[in-house]
């Protein structure tokens, strides 16, 4: 981190050399984190772009407090979802828990213990929102626990949490949809 820090710091005064060199160290992690986010390699090779560039541009405001790579992320995840903002007047359809539940697959007679390929659940992965796969990727693949993605995603715990089921059953529905081809 004081490393990054300071790298941050030199970039801030100009120095190209020391920017790349930070770059270099978290380019891949950013790109993947865009990556899985979206299937659109073009839209995210730009959210890329715009994280570093946004990088390049506040090195002086970075304050280490936090990690170098949780402030990227965050400009990432600004970049991509600035891409896919639904536009003004589009209804946003919240989905009731009970209709979450069913879709899941609540009390049907075939919740039973199914096998699922990588397809298919590749697939119900990315039919969901890019938030509820942000918040399944950050929390379920990638480990974070409660607190730190309710700080990198700007949300309160219950927030998170709340979110994280509805993300869960939504998810939890695709699969069956693509299990039982729906």
């Amino acid at each position: 981190m004081t490393e990054d820090r300071s790298l941050l710091q030199r970039a801030a005064g100009g120095d190209a050399g020391a920017f790349e060199a930070f770059v270099e160290v978290h380019r891949q992690p950013v790109w993947r984190f865009v990556r899985s986010l979206t299937e659109d390699a073009a839209a995210a090779e730009d959210a890329l772009q715009e994280t570093f560039l946004a990088a390049w541009r506040n090195a002086g405001t970075f304050r280490g407090e936090g990690s170098a790579l949780g402030w990227l992320l965050t400009m990432a995840r600004h970049a991509l979802y600035r891409q896919f903002r639904p536009r003004a007047g589009e209804p946003e359809h919240l989905e009731s828990l009970t209709e979450l539940g069913e879709a899941a697959g609540w009390g049907a007679e075939d919740a039973q213990e199914t096998f699922l390929t990588q397809d298919e659940v590749r697939r119900a992965l990315a039919r969901l929102s890019i938030e509820d796969r942000e918040l399944l990727l950050l929390r379920d693949v990638e480990g974070l626990g409660n607190e730190a993605c309710a700080g990198l995603l700007g949300l309160g715990l219950p927030a998170l949490k709340s979110r994280l089921h509805r993300a869960r059953l939504r998810f939890t529905a695709h699969l069956r949809g693509e299990h039982h081809g729906r």
